[in-house]
Order: structure tokens, then sequence, then C-alpha cells
């Protein structure tokens, strides 16, 4: 048995979704309510539909992105959930409507990500306000300028960004994106969600579980759209 990737509930490994070979459960069997990267990913232009794109061969090593206070970022890249066709929300009753509490989602995401790390052995990361800042912010200028990068659109970088709010340490972002909020069922379920989309991607684990890392802070922005954004940096 396996649990469905959205929800948790026990499910067979045969039940797998033929897109994306998550295990995923009877109400979360449809592309749409699992974020199914594999379905027209390939045809998401100007997007990353690759999580680990970028990484050298055999995953040994990172390639160095620009960045001025040396922050190694090479690793970290963009989770990317493909966009899914409207009319698969349709046959689900429509794109859900529920408000999430982004303040209470950013501390479901932190809290999920330390038992990652102490289930490992690791030291939990404590919450840094400046590090939330910069990653709130990063968040907001992706959901109003419809992009998911660690560049913005006017070159400026993760280094950049930690420069600016006085950040002065070797430093890591991650960022996860659902374009329709399809698995804002509950804020505890959208945070196991995105903490197991990271654990399940080779770049994003290793900067989660990176045991240098000692802060974390964590952002998240729902756009007009309902387009839900996360970052998160480290320090």
């Amino acid at each position: 048995m396996a649990e469905c990737t959205v929800c948790g509930t026990e499910t067979s490994v045969s039940d797998a979704c033929a897109h994306c070979a998550r295990p995923v459960c009877v109400d979360h069997r449809s592309p749409a309510s699992h974020d199914c990267p594999g379905v027209d990913g390939d045809e998401t232009h100007g997007w990353y539909t690759n999580p680990d794109a970028g990484r050298t061969p055999g995953g040994t090593g990172a390639t160095e992105l620009s960045n001025p206070r040396r922050l190694l970022v090479g690793v970290l890249l963009v989770a990317l959930v493909a966009v899914v066709a409207m009319g698969a929300f349709a046959a689900m009753g429509g794109v859900p409507t529920a408000t999430l509490d982004t303040q209470t989602t950013e501390r479901l995401i932190a809290e999920g990500v330390n038992e990652a790390r102490t289930e490992r052995g690791l030291t939990p990361l404590t919450t840094n306000e400046t590090l939330a800042a910069v990653a709130e912010g990063h968040s907001a200028h992706m959901a109003r300028n419809n992009y998911v990068n660690h560049t913005q659109p006017d070159g400026t970088t993760i280094g950049d960004r930690y420069a600016a709010a006085g950040l002065e340490c070797r430093g890591g972002e991650n960022i996860y994106f659902t374009p329709n909020g399809a698995l804002r069922v509950s804020e505890q379920a959208f945070a196991d969600t995105v903490v197991r989309a990271w654990l399940a991607s080779p770049g994003h684990r290793r900067a989660l579980l990176d045991e240098d890392y000692t802060k974390q802070g964590i952002g998240v922005v729902v756009s007009e759209s309902g387009g839900v954004y996360v970052t998160q940096d480290f320090c």
C-alpha cells in the first residue's frame, strides 16, 4: 500500500496516476485533483517543467547561478506543476473557491519541513522574520507578474534579494506553484502537499535537508486568479 500524494489516504500502488505515476486515492485521481505535472508539461512554454533542470549530469553537482553573495542556489530549482485545462476543473465542479489562510499555511509548511528534518536526525530550522519577508516578497512578485523562477524578469537574483535585506549567509531557495488552487482543500492539506513535492524532487530535497542551514522563512501568496505561490528561503 502507498499513501495518496494529496491527502495521505492509503491507496494501492496500482492506482497510481497514469501520467505522473504518483499514488492517488479515488478522490484525487483526476490530473486536476493532484496538480499532475505529467499533463501538457512539455507544452507549457516559458516555465520550468523539470524541477531539477540545470543540475550537472549524474546529479552530483550543480551549476552556479548568478549570485553576488555566492549563494549556492544551483541545486535549488523551480518546482512547477503543469497548467491544467479548465475543462478538467469543470468536470470536478469548478475551481475551488475556499480561501487560504496564508499565515497558517506558512506556519504549517515550516512545521512540515522541520518534521521531515527531525525524522532524519537533523536540527529543525528556526523561523527568521527577515527570510520570511524576502520569501513573501518574491512570492508576491511572481504572483503579480505571472512567472515562476528564482530570477525575476528584470534579472534580480536571490543573491540580490538577500543583499537588499542585509542577509549575509550561505543561502538557498525552494519554490512551489499551483495554478488554480486545486489542492486548496485546507491549509494542512496544502502544506503537506508542498512539503511532499519538495521531498520528491532531488534538488529541493537536498536544500530542505541541508544540515548546514539553521533558519528558514516561508512566503505564501495567492494571486487574483487563484494560483498559489510558495517561496522558502534558507540561511
